[in-house]
């Protein structure tokens, strides 16, 4: 760790979420393109870990590790801007909505002088939010990307949502298509499986932003036709919604399979892969499986959402948390219904594409381009 570093991403830990896997993914993208890249993390550790090419250097920062997520970061501020002031990345790169408020802090503790680029990677407002909450997230995410010098977004929506935030942001936005698809899931020999019993995926963490209760229940409206469940993830939800599939008489048909880490095979042998979240900005699975080749029906849980499913000629969305709207894409899914998705249209957000186009973002504003 002798040299400066040109990018610095900073992490929790090497979890299990899309923010993770995304990050080493780019990272990775940005070491083969001749970027020199480390990581500053709380915590060395995590399933995703073994995804990071061995070029790119890890950097453990001090803090108190009893502590929740959120407020783990916030005490890691005075190491994290130490580390700032002393390797100096030429970039710091803040990967995920959670680690926006502590990098924020680091960059003005350190007064530091370089690039700082954080992205947006879930909705700042949510539907149906409180007034006085709407007004205290402004207040936090305004302060937060004061000092940045781009904001990345996912989706072109997202681009005018961060005007609500605060007018000026909007000329700091960069939409940039997130490294997704890797060369499994676009190879054009990938087998799609047809199981005798129909299955239904859903994948994401187990918790109130995915909605799985919805899911339970839409599949539970199915009746007796033939179909099996399967949810990959794990979460603080898991107990609860294994009690109201067994509420529902349906435990049987449903499969709990936990964290996966490599989701090709599921999403081959899926006849359909569900989303059913209250929001989101622009998730990964959707566009992950239908790179495979899957069927997906969603929920209309963002505009980004919405938009791509037309854009591609996918089903229409239906209503966030309603499950009958849902349980009747699932039997359209399920007598082969739905519109055919060409799976061409998914290349947009291929790992190489991607990584090119935040290389070529980062080296411009590095004064490299």
């Amino acid at each position: 760790m002798n040299s400066q570093p040109d990018v610095a991403i900073l992490l929790d830990h090497f979890g299990k979420g899309g923010v993770e896997r995304v990050a080493c993914h780019l990272a990775n993208g940005l070491h083969r393109r001749g970027l020199r890249v480390e990581f500053a993390v709380l915590q060395d550790a995590g399933p995703v870990r073994q995804l990071l090419d061995d070029g790119i250097s890890v950097h453990v920062l001090r803090t108190m590790g009893s502590l929740p997520r959120g407020a783990r970061l916030l005490a890691g501020v005075p190491d994290l801007a130490r580390y700032l002031r002393t390797r100096r990345p030429a970039l710091f790169h803040s990967p995920g909505n959670h680690t926006h408020m502590a990098a924020s802090l680091a960059v003005r503790l350190a007064a530091f002088d370089g690039v700082f680029v954080p992205k947006i990677t879930n909705p700042i407002f949510k539907q149906g939010m409180k007034a006085w909450k709407r007004a205290l997230r402004r207040q936090i995410y305004s302060r937060a990307f004061d000092p940045a010098d781009r904001i990345l977004v996912l989706s072109e929506p997202a681009v005018a949502r961060l005007g609500a935030i605060r007018p000026d942001f909007v000329e700091k936005a960069v939409f940039l298509h997130n490294p997704y698809v890797s060369e499994a899931m676009a190879a054009q020999d990938l087998v799609r499986g047809a199981p005798e019993t129909p299955v239904i995926l859903t994948v994401g963490r187990l918790s109130r932003q995915k909605d799985h209760s919805t899911l339970l229940r839409a599949v539970a409206l199915l009746g007796d036709r033939a179909w099996r469940l399967r949810i990959c993830g794990t979460g603080p939800d898991q107990d609860a919604l294994q009690h109201l599939a067994r509420q529902l008489a349906i435990a049987d048909r449903v499969e709990f399979v936990g964290f996966v880490d490599d989701m090709v095979p599921y999403y081959a042998e899926a006849t359909v892969m569900a989303l059913s979240s209250r929001w989101e900005d622009l998730p990964a699975t959707l566009i992950e499986a239908m790179a495979c080749g899957c069927p997906v029906v969603s929920t209309a849980s963002s505009g980004a959402v919405v938009e791509l499913l037309e854009a591609v000629g996918a089903r229409a969305p239906v209503p966030v948390g309603d499950p009958a709207a849902l349980a009747e894409a699932l039997r359209e899914a399920l007598d082969g219904r739905l519109p055919v998705v060409r799976r061409e249209t998914m290349l947009a957000y291929a790992i190489e594409a991607s990584c090119d186009a935040h290389a070529a973002l980062f080296s411009g504003l590095l004064g490299r381009g």
